[in-house]
Order: C-alpha cells, then sequence, then structure tokens
C-alpha cells in the first residue's frame, strides 16, 4: 500500500508541477503584446468571460471549454494547478480510506470520486452565483430605468450599476463598462456578460437592449416591464419550490442513505463484509451496485427537479 501510495503521490506532484510551468508559460505574454491584441481586434484585455485564456490553460477540447465555463461562471479564482492539486489531495485522502481490497481498484475509485466531489463543489458554486445574479437582476434593470428616466445615457447607467450594486452584478457589470469603453458595442459586452454569468433570462435584456439600439424607442420602458416580467417569474419558481420541497427533500434522503448506511456499518462493525470482500465476484458485484444506485439518484433527482 505505501508503495502504491508513493508511487501515487510522486505522479501526483509531477502533474502539479507541469500544470504550474504550462500556467506560467501561458501567462507569459507582457501587458504591452497583450495591448496591441486588443487592438488588432484579436482579443481583449478581459476577454469575454476569459473564456478563451482559461481554456487556453486547460486545453482546447470540448469538455476542456466547458471545463472552463464551469470554472467562470462559479466566480472561483482557483487555476487549473490548483484544481489539480486539490483533486490529487482528496485522490490520496480517498486512496487510504477506501475499503477496497484491490489496489487499482482503490485508485481509479478514488481518483473518480475526487473528481466528481470538485466538480460537484464547482457546480454549486456556479448554481449559487447564478441564483444570486438572477435575485439582482430586476434590481440591476430598476435602477438602469430610473437612471435613463433622469436622462443619462446607458454607459452612465451601467456605470452606476458598477458603482451601487454588491456582488456579483457590481463586478459583472464594471466588466461591460470596461468592455464599452475599450471599442465593443453594447450588444456584444451583454452577450459577453451573459457568457460569463450563464443567468438564462440574461439574453431578454441582451435581446432589449440589441432591438433598443437599432429601431430606437423607449428603452427605459422596455427594461420596466422586463423586470417586473423577471419579478413575477422569480414569484413563481419560489413558489414552485415551495410546494416540491417535500418531494425534493425526499429524492435527496433516498440518495444518500445507501451510502450513509453503508461507511455506518463499516464503522460499527467492520467484519461485517469481510465475506463478501473475500468473494471473487465482489468486485463485479459492487461495480452493477454503484452503476445502478448512480441511474436510480439520476432518475429520483430528475423527477423532483422542476423547472420553470
Amino acid at each position: 500500500m505505501l508503495i502504491y501510495l508513493a508511487v501515487f503521490a510522486g505522479v501526483a506532484f509531477a502533474v502539479q508541477q507541469g500544470q504550474i510551468a504550462a500556467s506560467t508559460l501561458l501567462q507569459g505574454r507582457s501587458a504591452t503584446r497583450r495591448r496591441l491584441d486588443a487592438l488588432a481586434g484579436d482579443t481583449m484585455p478581459d476577454e469575454p468571460a476569459a473564456l478563451r485564456r482559461r481554456a487556453s490553460r486547460l486545453g482546447t477540447s470540448a469538455p476542456a471549454r466547458a471545463l472552463a465555463r464551469l470554472f467562470l461562471q462559479s466566480g472561483t479564482a482557483m487555476t487549473p494547478a490548483g484544481l489539480g492539486s486539490l483533486v490529487a489531495g482528496l485522490a490520496v485522502v480517498l486512496f487510504v480510506v477506501l475499503p477496497l481490497p484491490s489496489a487499482p481498484l482503490r485508485l481509479l475509485a478514488a481518483l473518480i470520486a475526487a473528481s466528481s466531489l470538485v466538480l460537484a463543489w464547482l457546480r454549486v458554486k456556479r448554481a449559487r452565483r447564478i441564483a444570486s445574479f438572477g435575485e439582482q437582476l430586476p434590481e440591476v434593470l430598476d435602477v438602469i430605468t430610473r437612471s435613463l428616466r433622469a436622462g443619462h445615457p446607458l454607459p452612465v447607467s451601467m456605470a452606476l450599476v458598477a458603482r451601487e450594486m454588491p456582488e456579483p452584478a457590481k463586478s459583472e457589470f464594471a466588466l461591460v463598462v470596461d468592455e464599452v469603453n475599450y471599442g465593443r458595442s453594447f450588444t456584444e459586452a451583454l452577450e459577453n456578460l451573459y457568457q460569463r454569468v450563464g443567468y438564462p433570462e440574461l439574453r431578454f435584456v441582451v435581446a432589449a437592449v440589441s432591438i433598443g439600439h437599432q429601431t430606437g424607442g423607449n428603452l427605459g420602458e422596455i427594461l420596466a416591464r422586463l423586470s417586473r416580467m423577471l419579478r413575477d417569474r422569480f414569484r413563481l419558481s419560489r413558489k414552485v419550490r415551495a410546494l416540491s420541497a417535500e418531494g425534493r427533500f425526499s429524492g435527496y434522503a433516498l440518495s444518500i442513505l445507501p451510502v450513509g448506511l453503508f461507511a455506518l456499518i463499516n464503522i460499527l462493525s467492520p467484519a461485517y463484509y469481510a465475506e463478501f470482500w473475500k468473494s471473487p465476484s465482489s468486485s463485479t458485484v459492487l461495480a452493477i451496485s454503484l452503476v445502478l444506485l448512480l441511474i436510480g439518484n439520476a432518475v429520483i433527482l430528475r423527477l423532483v427537479n422542476l423547472k420553470v
């Protein structure tokens, strides 16, 4: 076990150092070079959601870009090297803790479990950040509407949001103002805001501002009606969540119960599964059980996760 653990720790350390070296190399461009690229139309100093910059550190494949988008929308400042270190550390802990008899199987299970935990953590952070932005969006639209009715132009209204609103709307709209100051149109800047945040209803704001710039009209009235619509939608969503809370809690309980019961039995009576681990078919039975458990949990969570 100690040999496997030492080899695994060495490989994880080598991967971490390689990621740090690659990240440092990719970040080596000077500020002058970034500015020249921006003037040439290649990228902006604040690229839309920094998606290309983060994706370049992780790779160019579709999963790499999806992971970069998850990074960005979760609002975490963790680098790919930090993510690799976190996964490696969790995998080492799980490799020592998991009660599987085969070392290769235990290593594979530890890596899968560690990666799943980190991805779940990022997804939870992204969901909380999107929910927080969604709660702030109607108030943001009200601030912009009042500013437009007072006679201010749209850039000044956006800058007012960046000054007055709390996070995450404050920093996101500050980036919108910076992109507009660097020469992007409001449509492009708001589209980049949508890519950074990932809140679905933000598409309505992008469409409203685009139509207002192309055809004219009372943009303040359009945004005021959009704010009322978002508030009504948010109220309906909260009502649906309240009515489905019991079913959602039952789904979570049924998902956690088998894993918790297995861990509790192993703690209270370690010899309870001794005969099972000695059986040659234990790995097959365990793999089939895990697959069926994951399928059942996915079905339960799909049933109780109602979309409005």
